[in-house]
Protein backbone atom coordinates (compact mmCIF):
# COMPACT_ATOMS: atom_id res chain seq x y z
CA UNK A 1 0.00 0.00 0.00
CA UNK A 2 -1.80 1.54 7.73
CA UNK A 3 1.75 2.73 7.39
CA UNK A 4 1.95 4.27 3.96
CA UNK A 5 0.76 0.95 1.67
CA UNK A 6 0.03 0.64 2.86
CA UNK A 7 1.99 -0.94 -0.63
CA UNK A 8 4.12 1.82 -0.69
CA UNK A 9 5.13 0.99 3.45
CA UNK A 10 3.78 3.40 5.88
CA UNK A 11 6.46 3.41 8.46
CA UNK A 12 9.23 3.69 5.90
CA UNK A 13 7.41 6.15 3.66
CA UNK A 14 7.94 3.86 0.68
CA UNK A 15 5.32 3.27 -1.97
CA UNK A 16 2.62 0.77 -1.25
CA UNK A 17 -0.68 0.08 -2.81
CA UNK A 18 -2.94 -1.40 -0.16
CA UNK A 19 -3.51 -1.32 3.58
CA UNK A 20 -1.00 -3.32 5.58
CA UNK A 21 -2.20 -6.53 7.18
CA UNK A 22 -0.20 -9.09 9.10
CA UNK A 23 -2.51 -12.09 8.70
CA UNK A 24 -1.78 -12.80 5.02
CA UNK A 25 0.73 -15.59 4.34
CA UNK A 26 4.34 -14.71 3.61
CA UNK A 27 5.85 -15.32 0.19
CA UNK A 28 8.93 -17.43 0.98
CA UNK A 29 12.22 -17.09 -0.80
CA UNK A 30 11.34 -14.24 -3.17
CA UNK A 31 14.16 -11.92 -2.17
CA UNK A 32 16.93 -12.26 -4.75
CA UNK A 33 14.76 -14.04 -7.31
CA UNK A 34 13.69 -12.54 -10.64
CA UNK A 35 10.32 -11.75 -12.13
CA UNK A 36 10.90 -11.09 -15.80
CA UNK A 37 14.01 -8.94 -15.84
CA UNK A 38 13.42 -7.51 -12.37
CA UNK A 39 15.30 -8.84 -9.33
CA UNK A 40 13.41 -8.69 -6.03
CA UNK A 41 15.34 -6.62 -3.47
CA UNK A 42 13.09 -6.34 -0.43
CA UNK A 43 9.52 -6.41 0.79
CA UNK A 44 7.84 -3.02 1.10
CA UNK A 45 4.47 -3.90 2.53
CA UNK A 46 1.39 -6.03 2.42
CA UNK A 47 -2.28 -5.48 1.78
CA UNK A 48 -5.45 -7.48 1.76
CA UNK A 49 -4.93 -8.68 -1.81
CA UNK A 50 -1.18 -8.80 -2.21
CA UNK A 51 2.36 -8.08 -1.09
CA UNK A 52 4.55 -5.38 -2.62
CA UNK A 53 8.28 -5.66 -3.21
CA UNK A 54 11.01 -3.35 -4.42
CA UNK A 55 12.78 -4.70 -7.50
CA UNK A 56 15.59 -3.60 -9.80
CA UNK A 57 15.85 -4.23 -13.55
CA UNK A 58 18.82 -6.56 -14.11
CA UNK A 59 20.12 -4.69 -17.17
CA UNK A 60 19.26 -1.01 -16.83
CA UNK A 61 18.95 -0.67 -13.04
CA UNK A 62 15.44 0.77 -13.13
CA UNK A 63 13.67 0.46 -9.78
CA UNK A 64 10.12 -0.84 -9.70
CA UNK A 65 7.47 -1.92 -7.24
CA UNK A 66 6.01 -5.36 -7.84
CA UNK A 67 2.64 -6.20 -6.35
CA UNK A 68 1.99 -9.94 -6.12
CA UNK A 69 -1.47 -11.38 -5.53
CA UNK A 70 -1.59 -13.52 -2.40
CA UNK A 71 -1.23 -17.22 -3.25
CA UNK A 72 -4.47 -18.13 -1.48
CA UNK A 73 -6.37 -15.74 -3.77
CA UNK A 74 -4.83 -16.87 -7.07
CA UNK A 75 -7.49 -19.54 -7.56
CA UNK A 76 -10.38 -17.22 -6.73
CA UNK A 77 -11.71 -15.76 -10.02
CA UNK A 78 -13.22 -12.74 -8.27
CA UNK A 79 -9.89 -11.64 -6.78
CA UNK A 80 -7.88 -12.43 -9.90
CA UNK A 81 -10.32 -10.30 -11.89
CA UNK A 82 -9.98 -7.41 -9.42
CA UNK A 83 -6.21 -7.67 -9.63
CA UNK A 84 -6.24 -7.59 -13.43
CA UNK A 85 -8.76 -4.74 -13.39
CA UNK A 86 -6.50 -2.68 -11.10
CA UNK A 87 -3.66 -2.80 -13.64
CA UNK A 88 -6.02 -2.19 -16.55
CA UNK A 89 -7.74 0.80 -14.95
CA UNK A 90 -4.47 2.51 -14.02
CA UNK A 91 -3.19 2.00 -17.56
CA UNK A 92 -6.42 3.33 -19.08
CA UNK A 93 -6.15 6.71 -17.38
CA UNK A 94 -2.43 7.48 -17.64
CA UNK A 95 -2.47 10.52 -15.34
CA UNK A 96 0.48 12.05 -13.44
CA UNK A 97 -1.46 11.53 -10.23
CA UNK A 98 -1.48 7.74 -10.69
CA UNK A 99 1.22 5.10 -10.47
CA UNK A 100 2.59 4.06 -13.87
CA UNK A 101 2.14 0.41 -14.82
CA UNK A 102 5.13 -1.20 -16.56
CA UNK A 103 3.88 -4.75 -17.00
CA UNK A 104 1.41 -7.41 -15.88
CA UNK A 105 2.84 -10.92 -15.64
CA UNK A 106 3.16 -14.01 -13.44
CA UNK A 107 5.77 -15.34 -11.05
CA UNK A 108 7.42 -18.74 -11.68
CA UNK A 109 4.74 -20.42 -9.54
CA UNK A 110 1.92 -18.76 -11.49
CA UNK A 111 0.99 -15.95 -9.09
CA UNK A 112 -0.34 -12.82 -10.80
CA UNK A 113 1.79 -9.69 -10.39
CA UNK A 114 1.79 -6.05 -11.42
CA UNK A 115 5.12 -4.33 -12.15
CA UNK A 116 4.75 -0.63 -11.52
CA UNK A 117 6.51 2.64 -10.86
CA UNK A 118 8.53 2.74 -7.64
CA UNK A 119 7.56 5.72 -5.49
CA UNK A 120 9.62 7.38 -2.79
CA UNK A 121 7.78 9.63 -0.42
CA UNK A 122 5.21 9.43 2.34
CA UNK A 123 1.48 9.01 2.64
CA UNK A 124 -0.79 11.99 3.24
CA UNK A 125 -1.66 10.45 6.60
CA UNK A 126 2.03 10.25 7.54
CA UNK A 127 2.52 13.90 6.56
CA UNK A 128 -0.52 14.92 8.59
CA UNK A 129 0.64 13.01 11.66
CA UNK A 130 4.01 14.80 11.53
CA UNK A 131 2.42 18.23 11.55
CA UNK A 132 -0.75 17.87 13.61
CA UNK A 133 1.04 17.82 17.04
CA UNK A 134 0.41 20.23 19.86
CA UNK A 135 2.08 23.41 20.95
CA UNK A 136 4.14 25.01 18.18
CA UNK A 137 2.84 22.67 15.49
CA UNK A 138 -0.53 23.81 14.18
CA UNK A 139 -1.06 21.29 11.38
CA UNK A 140 -0.39 21.32 7.66
CA UNK A 141 -0.16 24.81 6.12
CA UNK A 142 -3.29 25.84 4.21
CA UNK A 143 -1.28 26.43 1.04
CA UNK A 144 0.15 22.91 1.14
CA UNK A 145 -3.27 21.37 1.80
CA UNK A 146 -4.80 23.35 -1.07
CA UNK A 147 -2.09 22.22 -3.49
CA UNK A 148 -2.44 18.56 -2.56
CA UNK A 149 -6.24 18.61 -2.62
CA UNK A 150 -6.19 20.25 -6.07
CA UNK A 151 -3.93 17.49 -7.35
CA UNK A 152 -6.08 14.74 -5.86
CA UNK A 153 -9.22 16.34 -7.31
CA UNK A 154 -7.64 16.61 -10.78
CA UNK A 155 -6.62 12.95 -10.66
CA UNK A 156 -10.09 11.89 -9.53
CA UNK A 157 -11.64 13.92 -12.35
CA UNK A 158 -9.48 12.04 -14.87
CA UNK A 159 -10.37 8.71 -13.25
CA UNK A 160 -14.09 9.49 -13.17
CA UNK A 161 -14.00 10.61 -16.79
CA UNK A 162 -13.03 7.02 -17.68
CA UNK A 163 -15.93 5.63 -15.66
CA UNK A 164 -13.80 4.48 -12.72
CA UNK A 165 -14.77 4.86 -9.03
CA UNK A 166 -11.94 4.35 -6.53
CA UNK A 167 -14.15 3.35 -3.55
CA UNK A 168 -11.32 3.43 -0.97
CA UNK A 169 -9.95 6.96 -1.02
CA UNK A 170 -8.32 7.90 2.30
CA UNK A 171 -5.12 9.65 3.48
CA UNK A 172 -3.25 6.33 3.59
CA UNK A 173 -3.98 5.81 -0.11
CA UNK A 174 -2.52 9.15 -1.20
CA UNK A 175 1.26 9.20 -1.65
CA UNK A 176 3.24 12.45 -1.68
CA UNK A 177 6.32 12.25 -3.89
CA UNK A 178 8.83 14.71 -5.31
CA UNK A 179 7.90 16.25 -8.67
CA UNK A 180 10.11 19.02 -10.04
CA UNK A 181 7.48 19.91 -12.65
CA UNK A 182 4.89 20.73 -10.00
CA UNK A 183 4.88 24.34 -8.69
CA UNK A 184 5.16 23.03 -5.12
CA UNK A 185 7.86 20.49 -5.99
CA UNK A 186 5.58 17.67 -4.84
CA UNK A 187 2.90 15.50 -6.40
CA UNK A 188 0.02 13.63 -4.75
CA UNK A 189 -0.55 10.19 -6.26
CA UNK A 190 -3.63 8.09 -5.57
CA UNK A 191 -2.86 4.44 -4.76
CA UNK A 192 -4.67 1.16 -4.33
CA UNK A 193 -7.35 0.61 -6.96
CA UNK A 194 -7.85 -2.94 -5.71
CA UNK A 195 -11.58 -2.47 -5.07
CA UNK A 196 -12.21 0.24 -7.68
CA UNK A 197 -15.25 -0.15 -9.92
CA UNK A 198 -15.33 0.31 -13.69
CA UNK A 199 -18.74 1.33 -14.99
Amino acid sequence: MNTPEQVHAKSSGLPIAAPVHTSAPELPGLIGTEIGKYRIVRKLGEGGMGSVFEAVHSQIGQRAAIKILHAHLCHEPKFVRRFVDEARMLSMVGHAGLVKIYDFTKTSDGSQCIIMEFLEGESLWSRFCKTKGDGAKKGMPAREVTQLVRQVAATLAAVHARGITHRDLKPDNVMIVKDLESPSGERAKILDFGIAKLD
